[in-house]
C-alpha cells in the first residue's frame, strides 16, 4: 500500500510563529548549528540561518519529518559554526 505524503511527519516543537519583521541573510547564507526539538527526541544540526530577530533565528532544516524547508527556532538554539 503506498504511503501518504503526511506519513512519519512529526511536530517540531521548538518552532516559533514568523515574527513580523526580521532581517534576512543575504546570499551565502550563515553557517549555523541548530537545536531542533521533535516529538520524538533532540537533534542537534548543521545548517544555515536565512533570517534573524533578536530572539528567532529562521533556519533550513531538511528533514521529512515536518513539511517546512525553513523554520523559525528561538536564537538560543542557534550558534554560528
Amino acid at each position: 500500500m503506498a504511503r501518504a505524503w503526511y506519513d512519519g511527519q512529526e511536530q517540531l516543537l521548538n518552532m516559533l510563529p514568523v515574527p513580523p519583521r526580521y532581517t534576512e541573510a543575504g546570499w551565502p547564507s550563515i553557517p549555523v548549528r541548530a537545536r531542533l526539538e521533535w516529538e520524538s527526541g533532540v537533534v542537534v544540526v548543521d545548517t544555515v540561518a536565512e533570517a534573524w530577530t533578536r530572539d528567532a533565528v529562521l533556519v533550513e532544516q531538511l528533514d521529512p519529518r515536518s513539511p517546512f524547508r525553513g523554520v523559525w527556532v528561538p536564537a538560543r538554539d542557534v550558534a554560528r559554526r
